[in-house]
């Protein structure tokens, strides 16, 4: 491996952690709480690792969360199987969803990512409709002192709700989390009989 390959990969990796850094994660409902006491404006994606849609936008979520014009905005992460009674206080009840949160009040709920490509565009569009920031806002606390970073992606399947929307429909979410819990299912039956087969073909020396 040459000087200038390594040079490169460090690079990218540092770009890739400083990109994450702008993201907290919210791993308590302490810090929950003290997030929503501390910032004035700040959007919350609820998330679960096993959520492949979720998956696919945490670069594009943390590139807004570098972006100059959003300095001032907080943007959050929470993992619902970890907070859980966060999660239900909210009524999440699909991934990903997002809060856009003014002065600890939810001002727009959103679930899932219609169109991938214009997924930032539209998070841009829903802050500049909903929120009101002007240059001299008082910076966002960050809450987060030693939490990891997660990623956290949209489903490019799942509805998104109009950003003047306060409450997506119920069955919507519903619908997007009875499926990725068949996904799930079906990805581990396949793996339960891959292991078996291997097995098989490993105990007749195929």
């Amino acid at each position: 491996m040459n000087c200038h390959f390594k040079y490169a990969l460090a690079l990218t990796i540092l770009s890739c952690i400083s990109l994450q850094a702008a993201v907290i994660t919210l791993e308590s409902e302490n810090q929950f709480n003290a997030a929503m006491k501390n910032n004035k404006h700040m959007i919350i994606e609820f998330s679960a690792e096993w959520c492949s849609v979720c998956n696919a936008i945490n670069k594009p979520y943390a590139e807004l969360a570098n972006d100059p014009e959003f300095k001032h905005i907080t943007f959050a992460q929470v993992d619902v199987d970890k907070l859980d009674g966060v999660s239900k206080k909210y009524g999440i009840v699909g991934v990903p969803t997002f809060l856009y949160i003014e002065n600890g009040d939810k001002k727009v709920e959103e679930i899932g990512v219609q169109n991938m490509p214009a997924f930032k565009d539209h998070i841009k569009e829903t802050i500049r409709s909903n929120f009101t920031v002007t240059s001299n806002a008082a910076a966002p606390k960050n809450v987060q002192s030693n939490a990891i970073t997660e990623e956290v992606l949209v489903d490019m399947d799942a509805p998104m709700s109009h950003p003047a929307a306060v409450e997506p429909n119920i069955f919507i979410k519903l619908f997007g989390t009875v499926k990725h819990f068949i996904m799930m299912i079906l990805i581990k039956i396949t793996e339960f009989f891959t292991t078996i087969i291997d097995a098989i073909k490993g105990f007749f020396g195929a």
